[in-house]
Protein backbone atom coordinates (compact mmCIF):
# COMPACT_ATOMS: atom_id res chain seq x y z
CA UNK A 1 0.00 0.00 0.00
CA UNK A 2 1.15 3.43 -0.84
CA UNK A 3 2.22 5.85 2.25
CA UNK A 4 1.90 9.22 -0.24
CA UNK A 5 0.32 11.80 1.12
CA UNK A 6 -2.02 12.95 -1.83
CA UNK A 7 -2.46 16.24 0.20
CA UNK A 8 1.39 17.08 0.19
CA UNK A 9 1.74 18.82 -3.34
CA UNK A 10 -0.97 21.36 -2.41
CA UNK A 11 0.12 21.71 1.29
CA UNK A 12 3.80 22.95 0.03
CA UNK A 13 2.13 24.96 -2.46
CA UNK A 14 0.04 26.55 -0.01
CA UNK A 15 3.12 26.81 2.24
CA UNK A 16 4.77 28.28 -0.40
CA UNK A 17 2.36 30.63 -0.76
CA UNK A 18 2.36 31.97 2.82
CA UNK A 19 6.17 32.68 2.34
CA UNK A 20 5.52 34.91 -1.32
CA UNK A 21 2.96 36.72 0.56
CA UNK A 22 5.56 37.69 3.26
CA UNK A 23 7.98 38.67 0.06
CA UNK A 24 4.95 41.14 -1.73
CA UNK A 25 4.50 42.26 2.14
CA UNK A 26 8.32 43.35 2.55
CA UNK A 27 8.54 44.79 -0.96
CA UNK A 28 5.24 47.51 -1.21
CA UNK A 29 6.78 50.67 -0.81
CA UNK A 30 6.80 51.72 2.66
CA UNK A 31 4.37 54.93 3.13
CA UNK A 32 2.42 54.08 0.06
CA UNK A 33 -0.79 55.02 2.22
CA UNK A 34 -4.06 55.35 0.63
CA UNK A 35 -2.69 54.45 -2.59
CA UNK A 36 -1.79 50.73 -0.75
CA UNK A 37 -4.78 50.70 1.12
CA UNK A 38 -7.37 50.83 -2.18
CA UNK A 39 -5.42 48.58 -4.01
CA UNK A 40 -5.65 46.20 -0.76
CA UNK A 41 -9.26 46.41 -1.47
CA UNK A 42 -9.46 45.17 -5.24
CA UNK A 43 -8.32 41.38 -5.39
CA UNK A 44 -6.06 40.20 -8.62
CA UNK A 45 -6.22 36.23 -9.30
CA UNK A 46 -2.79 35.11 -9.87
CA UNK A 47 -0.85 31.76 -9.87
CA UNK A 48 2.23 31.69 -7.22
CA UNK A 49 4.97 29.88 -7.94
CA UNK A 50 8.13 28.97 -6.39
CA UNK A 51 9.72 27.81 -8.77
CA UNK A 52 9.06 27.44 -12.74
CA UNK A 53 8.13 23.63 -11.94
CA UNK A 54 4.15 23.29 -12.43
CA UNK A 55 4.11 21.18 -9.20
CA UNK A 56 4.76 24.45 -7.24
CA UNK A 57 2.05 26.70 -8.53
CA UNK A 58 -1.07 27.38 -6.60
CA UNK A 59 -4.11 29.96 -8.22
CA UNK A 60 -5.10 32.81 -5.20
CA UNK A 61 -6.52 35.87 -5.51
CA UNK A 62 -4.56 38.82 -3.94
CA UNK A 63 -4.92 42.47 -3.35
CA UNK A 64 -3.78 44.71 -5.96
CA UNK A 65 -0.86 46.08 -4.26
CA UNK A 66 1.20 42.27 -3.26
CA UNK A 67 0.90 41.60 -7.58
CA UNK A 68 3.83 43.80 -8.95
CA UNK A 69 6.46 42.57 -6.12
CA UNK A 70 4.90 39.12 -6.40
CA UNK A 71 5.94 39.27 -10.92
CA UNK A 72 9.41 41.05 -9.67
CA UNK A 73 10.86 38.04 -7.54
CA UNK A 74 8.72 35.13 -8.15
CA UNK A 75 8.03 33.12 -11.37
CA UNK A 76 4.26 33.71 -10.53
CA UNK A 77 1.76 35.01 -13.16
CA UNK A 78 -1.01 36.47 -13.94
CA UNK A 79 -4.27 34.51 -13.78
CA UNK A 80 -5.40 30.93 -13.27
CA UNK A 81 -2.27 28.39 -12.42
CA UNK A 82 -1.53 27.11 -16.22
CA UNK A 83 -2.29 23.24 -17.52
CA UNK A 84 0.49 22.10 -20.03
CA UNK A 85 0.58 20.02 -23.46
CA UNK A 86 3.86 17.82 -24.02
CA UNK A 87 6.89 19.55 -24.44
CA UNK A 88 8.58 19.23 -27.69
CA UNK A 89 12.68 20.04 -28.42
CA UNK A 90 12.95 22.77 -30.49
CA UNK A 91 16.74 24.90 -30.46
CA UNK A 92 18.55 25.11 -27.45
CA UNK A 93 14.60 24.45 -25.36
CA UNK A 94 11.49 22.96 -25.83
CA UNK A 95 7.86 24.45 -26.71
CA UNK A 96 5.03 23.07 -25.49
CA UNK A 97 1.27 24.63 -25.51
CA UNK A 98 -0.56 25.94 -22.21
CA UNK A 99 -4.08 27.12 -21.39
CA UNK A 100 -5.32 28.98 -18.19
CA UNK A 101 -9.06 28.40 -17.64
CA UNK A 102 -11.63 29.96 -15.24
CA UNK A 103 -14.05 27.74 -13.09
CA UNK A 104 -16.42 27.91 -15.18
CA UNK A 105 -14.13 26.47 -17.86
CA UNK A 106 -14.24 29.56 -19.79
CA UNK A 107 -10.38 29.99 -21.43
CA UNK A 108 -8.17 32.91 -20.09
CA UNK A 109 -5.33 32.34 -22.44
CA UNK A 110 -4.54 29.71 -24.67
CA UNK A 111 -0.92 29.31 -26.39
CA UNK A 112 2.37 28.07 -26.99
CA UNK A 113 5.25 28.65 -24.04
CA UNK A 114 8.63 28.47 -24.60
CA UNK A 115 11.78 29.34 -23.00
CA UNK A 116 14.64 32.27 -24.30
CA UNK A 117 16.83 28.83 -24.82
CA UNK A 118 14.47 27.74 -27.45
CA UNK A 119 15.31 30.88 -30.15
CA UNK A 120 18.96 29.83 -29.68
CA UNK A 121 20.98 26.96 -31.68
CA UNK A 122 17.43 26.72 -34.39
CA UNK A 123 17.68 24.36 -37.06
CA UNK A 124 19.88 25.92 -40.03
CA UNK A 125 18.29 24.19 -42.90
CA UNK A 126 15.40 25.63 -44.90
CA UNK A 127 12.92 22.46 -43.93
CA UNK A 128 12.69 19.49 -42.33
CA UNK A 129 11.66 17.63 -45.47
CA UNK A 130 8.78 16.31 -44.24
CA UNK A 131 6.52 18.01 -47.02
CA UNK A 132 8.18 18.32 -50.39
CA UNK A 133 7.00 17.49 -53.89
CA UNK A 134 9.34 17.41 -57.18
CA UNK A 135 6.58 20.16 -58.74
CA UNK A 136 9.08 20.68 -61.88
CA UNK A 137 9.41 16.94 -62.15
CA UNK A 138 13.12 17.14 -62.79
CA UNK A 139 13.94 14.28 -60.67
CA UNK A 140 15.19 16.26 -57.59
CA UNK A 141 13.44 18.43 -54.90
CA UNK A 142 14.64 21.99 -54.42
CA UNK A 143 14.12 22.33 -50.44
CA UNK A 144 13.42 26.04 -51.42
CA UNK A 145 10.51 26.12 -53.76
CA UNK A 146 9.44 22.60 -53.20
CA UNK A 147 8.90 21.87 -50.10
CA UNK A 148 7.27 23.62 -47.09
CA UNK A 149 6.18 23.95 -43.74
CA UNK A 150 9.87 24.73 -42.39
CA UNK A 151 10.26 22.98 -39.31
CA UNK A 152 7.11 21.49 -37.93
CA UNK A 153 6.35 20.67 -34.39
CA UNK A 154 3.06 18.99 -34.02
CA UNK A 155 1.90 19.31 -30.24
CA UNK A 156 -1.18 18.10 -27.89
CA UNK A 157 -3.55 20.26 -25.97
CA UNK A 158 -3.62 20.50 -22.16
CA UNK A 159 -6.44 18.04 -21.45
CA UNK A 160 -8.27 20.57 -18.86
CA UNK A 161 -8.39 22.22 -22.31
CA UNK A 162 -9.75 19.31 -24.65
CA UNK A 163 -11.91 18.06 -22.09
CA UNK A 164 -13.78 21.38 -21.56
CA UNK A 165 -17.34 22.22 -23.07
CA UNK A 166 -17.30 24.82 -25.94
CA UNK A 167 -13.83 23.99 -26.99
CA UNK A 168 -13.10 24.08 -30.95
CA UNK A 169 -9.44 23.39 -31.00
CA UNK A 170 -8.17 19.81 -31.30
CA UNK A 171 -4.27 20.50 -31.01
CA UNK A 172 -1.63 22.68 -32.21
CA UNK A 173 1.60 22.92 -34.93
CA UNK A 174 4.64 25.07 -34.45
CA UNK A 175 6.39 26.28 -38.06
CA UNK A 176 9.76 27.25 -37.32
CA UNK A 177 11.33 29.00 -40.75
CA UNK A 178 14.90 29.29 -40.97
CA UNK A 179 14.34 31.53 -44.33
CA UNK A 180 10.96 32.09 -44.18
CA UNK A 181 8.65 31.62 -47.03
CA UNK A 182 6.86 33.45 -50.09
CA UNK A 183 5.23 35.62 -51.21
CA UNK A 184 8.96 37.34 -52.15
CA UNK A 185 9.67 40.73 -50.01
CA UNK A 186 6.40 39.67 -48.01
CA UNK A 187 7.09 36.72 -45.40
CA UNK A 188 10.76 36.09 -46.58
CA UNK A 189 12.16 36.71 -43.36
CA UNK A 190 12.95 34.11 -40.36
CA UNK A 191 9.76 33.41 -39.00
CA UNK A 192 7.67 31.29 -36.27
CA UNK A 193 3.87 30.16 -37.53
CA UNK A 194 1.47 29.68 -34.61
CA UNK A 195 -1.27 27.11 -35.11
CA UNK A 196 -4.51 26.64 -33.23
CA UNK A 197 -6.08 23.76 -35.27
CA UNK A 198 -9.96 23.72 -35.21
CA UNK A 199 -9.02 20.49 -37.76
CA UNK A 200 -8.73 17.11 -36.77
CA UNK A 201 -4.99 16.15 -37.24
CA UNK A 202 -5.93 13.18 -39.16
CA UNK A 203 -7.87 15.43 -41.67
CA UNK A 204 -5.07 17.76 -41.88
CA UNK A 205 -2.36 14.88 -42.61
CA UNK A 206 -4.58 13.44 -45.56
CA UNK A 207 -3.76 17.18 -47.37
CA UNK A 208 -1.51 15.69 -49.72
CA UNK A 209 1.72 16.73 -51.79
CA UNK A 210 1.19 17.95 -55.35
CA UNK A 211 2.36 20.13 -57.75
CA UNK A 212 -0.17 22.70 -57.57
CA UNK A 213 0.04 25.82 -55.29
CA UNK A 214 2.39 25.62 -52.48
CA UNK A 215 3.55 21.71 -53.64
CA UNK A 216 -0.38 20.51 -52.66
CA UNK A 217 -2.57 17.94 -54.37
CA UNK A 218 -5.03 19.72 -57.24
CA UNK A 219 -7.70 17.92 -55.80
CA UNK A 220 -6.62 18.74 -52.65
CA UNK A 221 -5.93 22.31 -53.85
CA UNK A 222 -9.64 22.71 -55.07
CA UNK A 223 -11.09 21.78 -51.55
CA UNK A 224 -8.76 24.14 -49.92
CA UNK A 225 -10.19 26.68 -52.02
CA UNK A 226 -13.74 26.36 -51.89
CA UNK A 227 -14.87 29.72 -50.77
CA UNK A 228 -15.90 30.19 -46.96
CA UNK A 229 -19.60 31.60 -46.92
CA UNK A 230 -19.59 35.46 -46.43
CA UNK A 231 -20.96 35.56 -42.90
CA UNK A 232 -18.02 33.27 -41.70
CA UNK A 233 -14.94 34.62 -43.59
CA UNK A 234 -12.96 37.31 -41.17
CA UNK A 235 -13.73 40.71 -42.00
CA UNK A 236 -10.78 42.04 -44.32
CA UNK A 237 -9.55 38.93 -44.96
CA UNK A 238 -9.24 37.64 -48.60
CA UNK A 239 -8.45 34.16 -50.35
CA UNK A 240 -4.99 34.79 -52.45
CA UNK A 241 -5.31 30.91 -53.00
CA UNK A 242 -2.28 30.20 -50.92
CA UNK A 243 -2.76 26.50 -50.06
CA UNK A 244 -0.30 24.29 -48.82
CA UNK A 245 0.22 20.58 -48.78
CA UNK A 246 -0.10 19.47 -45.55
CA UNK A 247 -1.82 22.95 -44.27
CA UNK A 248 -4.71 24.06 -46.34
CA UNK A 249 -5.47 27.71 -47.58
CA UNK A 250 -4.61 30.61 -45.98
CA UNK A 251 -6.51 33.93 -45.85
CA UNK A 252 -4.44 37.02 -45.93
CA UNK A 253 -5.55 40.15 -43.61
CA UNK A 254 -5.11 42.83 -46.61
CA UNK A 255 -4.65 45.35 -43.77
CA UNK A 256 -1.30 44.23 -42.37
CA UNK A 257 1.56 46.42 -42.75
CA UNK A 258 3.82 43.67 -44.77
CA UNK A 259 1.43 44.59 -47.69
CA UNK A 260 1.69 48.20 -47.20
CA UNK A 261 5.49 48.29 -48.18
CA UNK A 262 6.46 47.80 -44.18
CA UNK A 263 8.69 44.92 -42.67
CA UNK A 264 6.64 42.04 -41.39
CA UNK A 265 7.03 41.86 -37.88
CA UNK A 266 3.43 39.65 -36.96
CA UNK A 267 0.52 39.21 -38.39
CA UNK A 268 -2.82 36.71 -38.05
CA UNK A 269 -3.64 34.40 -40.45
CA UNK A 270 -6.89 32.16 -40.82
CA UNK A 271 -6.36 28.68 -42.54
CA UNK A 272 -9.11 27.44 -44.47
CA UNK A 273 -10.12 23.14 -46.08
CA UNK A 274 -13.59 22.34 -47.28
CA UNK A 275 -14.88 25.91 -47.07
CA UNK A 276 -14.25 25.62 -43.28
CA UNK A 277 -12.07 27.95 -41.14
CA UNK A 278 -9.58 25.14 -40.46
CA UNK A 279 -7.01 27.04 -37.90
CA UNK A 280 -6.20 30.01 -36.45
CA UNK A 281 -2.57 31.57 -36.60
CA UNK A 282 -0.66 34.19 -34.92
CA UNK A 283 2.83 34.54 -37.64
CA UNK A 284 5.56 36.30 -35.85
CA UNK A 285 8.91 37.09 -36.88
CA UNK A 286 12.23 35.83 -34.43
CA UNK A 287 13.60 39.69 -34.16
CA UNK A 288 10.12 40.74 -33.02
CA UNK A 289 10.40 37.86 -30.18
CA UNK A 290 14.63 38.35 -29.94
CA UNK A 291 13.02 42.24 -29.45
CA UNK A 292 11.06 41.66 -26.62
CA UNK A 293 13.84 40.03 -24.59
CA UNK A 294 15.52 43.40 -25.36
CA UNK A 295 13.11 45.83 -24.30
CA UNK A 296 13.01 47.06 -28.27
CA UNK A 297 9.46 45.96 -28.37
CA UNK A 298 7.10 45.79 -26.18
CA UNK A 299 4.89 42.85 -24.81
CA UNK A 300 1.21 43.49 -26.26
CA UNK A 301 -1.97 42.04 -27.45
CA UNK A 302 -3.54 42.87 -30.92
CA UNK A 303 -6.94 42.69 -32.29
CA UNK A 304 -7.64 39.91 -33.93
CA UNK A 305 -10.21 40.60 -37.44
CA UNK A 306 -13.54 38.55 -36.36
CA UNK A 307 -16.35 36.95 -39.09
CA UNK A 308 -20.06 37.90 -38.42
CA UNK A 309 -20.53 34.34 -37.60
CA UNK A 310 -18.70 30.92 -36.48
CA UNK A 311 -19.54 27.95 -38.53
CA UNK A 312 -19.20 25.80 -35.19
CA UNK A 313 -20.45 27.05 -31.39
CA UNK A 314 -17.34 27.60 -28.92
CA UNK A 315 -14.73 30.16 -27.41
CA UNK A 316 -13.21 32.43 -29.99
CA UNK A 317 -10.51 35.26 -29.05
CA UNK A 318 -10.74 38.50 -29.63
CA UNK A 319 -7.04 39.15 -29.21
CA UNK A 320 -3.62 37.73 -30.03
CA UNK A 321 -1.16 37.95 -27.51
CA UNK A 322 3.02 38.20 -27.56
CA UNK A 323 4.86 38.28 -24.19
CA UNK A 324 8.30 38.02 -22.84
CA UNK A 325 7.88 36.77 -19.24
CA UNK A 326 11.20 38.06 -17.86
CA UNK A 327 10.69 36.85 -14.46
CA UNK A 328 10.11 32.98 -15.89
CA UNK A 329 12.52 33.36 -18.56
CA UNK A 330 10.08 32.66 -21.31
CA UNK A 331 7.61 33.78 -24.13
CA UNK A 332 3.97 33.19 -24.30
CA UNK A 333 2.33 33.46 -27.94
CA UNK A 334 -1.56 32.99 -26.88
CA UNK A 335 -5.58 33.61 -27.75
CA UNK A 336 -7.12 35.94 -25.62
CA UNK A 337 -10.54 37.50 -24.73
CA UNK A 338 -12.43 34.62 -25.46
CA UNK A 339 -16.09 35.14 -26.58
CA UNK A 340 -18.50 32.46 -27.06
CA UNK A 341 -20.43 32.41 -30.03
Amino acid sequence: MSTKNPLKRPLLASSAAVALLGTAALTIPAGAGATANAAAVTTVKICLAVTTGQNAEVTVDLPQAAIDPLLSHTPSYLGPCASYGTPSALGNGTVRTYAQLEGSGKPVSIGFVFPKETLQNLPATMTDQHHCYDVDGNGTVDEHTECMGGHERPLDLPAALTNSPGIPYKWALLNFNKMGHGPTGIYDTQHFDFHFYTQSKAERDAIRPGPCALAINCDDFATSTKPIPSQYMPAGYIDNGVSEVAMGNHLIDQSSPEWHNQLFTKTFIYGAYDAKISFLEPMISKAYLDGLATGANSNGCFPIPQPQAWQQSGWYPKDYCIKYRANRGDYTVSMENYQHS
